[in-house]
């Protein structure tokens, strides 16, 4: 899974973002990346096992974290778990799709569409870091 340079960029970039988000988040963004780090290594760990069922591992794992980032939603004036949460709908959208062979959609196509939602769906839990981070040195600066 990790043969070519891009991919291991990718996975540098989810490691980065989700240590980021453990340590100048709140607990949204560290509970959120601890979800999306998990998933990211179920569904890499399954790649490896078995790839002929890859899809099937990433609809589970992403379903969790479309589950997670919708509790998340749920009661927060925060505006990142919900833009984290179209990406998973994308993610969880194409994967049926592609599983039930509706709309004819090509592996080049799935994994365009599936690494687009997935980089977004990092760079708002990388945004609702930095605006946690933020907050919280105005706060000190305020105090």
């Amino acid at each position: 899974m990790l043969q070519s340079t891009l991919t291991q960029i990718g996975a540098a970039a989810v490691v980065a973002v989700c240590l980021y988000a453990f340590v100048a988040g709140s607990w949204r963004e560290r509970f959120g990346a601890l979800v999306y780090l998990a998933a990211y290594l179920v569904s890499f760990g399954f790649g490896l096992i078995a790839p002929e069922h890859s899809t099937l591992y990433l609809l589970l794992s992403d379903v969790l974290c479309l589950q997670t980032f919708l509790f998340m939603c749920w009661r927060t004036t925060h505006s990142w778990p919900k833009w984290a949460l179209i990406g998973q709908f994308i993610c969880v959208g194409v994967e049926i799709l592609t599983l039930t062979h509706v709309g004819g959609l090509y592996s080049r196509s799935f994994l365009t569409i599936e690494t687009a939602a997935g980089w977004g769906v990092l760079l708002a839990l990388l945004i609702g870091t930095i605006a946690a981070a933020q907050a919280r040195r105005d706060a000190r600066r305020m105090a």
